[in-house]
């Protein structure tokens, strides 16, 4: 394992990934069940272009409660939700993800205590990072070490989606694929975001703060979202605890 992996591994993020039964009171203990986050590869190789496979569709997801990801050459968003994982092209039109489609990223939420909330009509992203990281607290976690998985439900307006076009060899830099981006505004949008809040910071393994991918209700736009304001949700949260591997190196953080 390089030393600038090591270095990237902060103490907030380690804080995130290794807290147990003691962060959680007494009076909590019993009630909260920690569930289990996966993630494969770190984000700093995404954005240095490496888009070749890490993991499968099959692999990543099996078993899972929700996730996210990125498909290999950086052909589409990943969203998992429901036992059913789509990919979102360019076009913005979700299709089955085939078990054998590779990925050089992903993130997936394995359970946990779930706890469910509705969500009052004008929330904004930052709105929701603030519902999420108190139900957090009322868990007895700490928001600023903040990790959990999370999934809203129902209608929203001033929505922005977004994929990408595939890559081709050599790859750029991921900062240099979004510069091309497309984008799918929509004043007013119901479907599924689902994704999960990591610590606010910036060490290039996780990614910092609120990242929601989406789903249309008709199954016919999706994506990455950037900004939506609720309209009538409801918000679930599953607490949870973080795995982080490298494939390259077979290393393992957090458990």
């Amino acid at each position: 394992m390089s030393a600038n992996v090591i270095a990237m591994f902060d103490a907030a993020l380690a804080a995130a990934v290794t807290r147990a039964g003691p962060e959680i009171s007494a009076t909590e203990q019993g009630h909260v069940e920690q569930g289990h986050i996966k993630q494969t590869e770190i984000l700093k190789d995404l954005f240095e272009g490496h888009y070749e496979s890490a993991t499968t569709v099959a692999q990543a997801f099996e078993g899972a409660v929700l996730g996210i990801g990125v498909a290999e050459a950086v052909d589409g968003e990943i969203v998992a939700f429901d036992d059913t994982v789509w990919r979102v092209p360019v076009d913005g039109i979700p299709v089955l993800a085939e078990p054998a489609l590779g990925l050089p990223f992903s993130v997936v939420a394995l359970g946990g205590t779930e706890v469910s909330k509705s969500v009052a009509a004008g929330t904004d992203f930052t709105g929701l990072t603030t519902l999420i990281d108190e139900i957090l607290k009322a868990a007895g976690q700490h928001d600023h070490h903040a990790v959990a998985a999370v999934r809203v439900d129902g209608t929203f307006t001033g929505v922005v989606l977004r994929s990408e076009p595939r890559q081709q060899r050599p790859y750029r830099p991921l900062i240099e694929v979004l510069d091309h981006e497309v984008q799918f505004p929509f004043d007013t949008w119901s479907g599924t975001l689902v994704g999960f809040r990591f610590p606010d910071v910036s060490d290039q393994v996780v990614i910092p703060g609120l990242h929601l991918h989406g789903i249309g209700a008709d199954r016919r736009s999706g994506g990455h979202c950037h900004r939506a304001v609720t309209v009538s949700a409801t918000l679930r949260v599953w607490i949870d605890d973080v795995d982080i591997f490298v494939p390259m190196t077979g290393v393992h953080y957090g458990m």
